[in-house]
């Protein structure tokens, strides 16, 4: 069989684009659009390992995992350690998943314009046809965050909150260990950076104290008009603490999970 590079390339970008959403949804990461294009384009790349003669398993493997390091160091970029593993391992796994459903149907429909060299794949297919399989992968990628979008653990969110009529929005992480409540009412709290909210201060603040971040004291809050964690609006009485110095470098708030559940 021929094989085109313009045509392998291409494949491969989509299948890579795929995968990069699927993992930005799975994991509520806040990239860009066009970072998961280069991403693509970036591991598209290492299909060109289809012209070497012959790869061991072990070797295919290591060169999938630095494929996988590459696309989320474009994708994602590095904010710390933990976050970029969990980054690695979702694009790592759903490369494997996707080349092992592949594989099996090539073995059983044998078609004959597709073709996995190297574990690499490469498909001859028509636009139309194209079209049809993005959007199933789509689906399927919306079907599996609906799936497990109530099992949020320790993850990045985008975070939009109405105080007087304001809204402030920023990166938050769910975090299972933040049970931090208003103690008056025992409604959640979610903490957000000082510096997010400085036009806030000093309106119908409460005191909160708290034993997180590495230290205990109190913090100021204030009631929310409205809160939405990605997109979703919740309908929950939620109080805003506002932290006086820096979060993360990756984000700026930490949502109590029991808000969330």
């Amino acid at each position: 069989m021929v094989i085109y590079i313009d045509v392998l390339l291409f494949t491969n970008t989509l299948i890579n684009y795929c995968i990069l959403s699927a993992t930005k949804k799975f994991l509520h990461s806040n990239s860009k659009e066009f970072r998961l294009i280069l991403g693509s384009i970036a591991g598209a790349l290492f299909s060109l390992t289809v012209f070497i003669p012959s790869i061991n398993t072990f070797t295919s493997i290591v060169i999938k995992l630095f494929c996988s390091v590459t696309m989320c160091l474009i994708s994602f970029r590095y904010c710390n350690i933990k976050l970029f593993i969990k980054h690695i391992t979702s694009v790592f796994l759903f490369t494997i998943i996707f080349c092992a459903v592949m594989i099996a149907f090539y073995q059983l429909a044998k078609p004959q314009k597709m073709a996995i060299v190297n574990d690499n794949i490469y498909v001859q297919i028509e636009p139309i046809l194209l079209i049809v399989i993005s959007i199933a992968v789509y689906i399927l990628i919306i079907l599996l965050q609906k799936i497990l979008g109530n099992n949020i653990n320790n993850t990045l969110v985008n975070l939009c909150v109405t105080i007087d009529n304001k809204e402030y929005s920023c990166i938050g992480k769910v975090d299972t260990g933040c049970t931090l409540t208003e103690p008056f009412s025992d409604s959640p709290v979610i903490i957000m950076e000082k510096e997010l909210l400085n036009d806030v201060a000093g309106k119908n603040e409460r005191i909160i104290p708290y034993k997180a971040l590495g230290s205990s004291g109190i913090i100021y809050a204030t009631k929310a008009q409205k809160v939405s964690i990605d997109k979703k609006d919740i309908h929950k009485d939620i109080y805003i603490g506002m932290f006086d110095g820096t979060i993360d470098p990756c984000f700026k708030a930490i949502i109590n999970y029991n808000i969330l559940r």
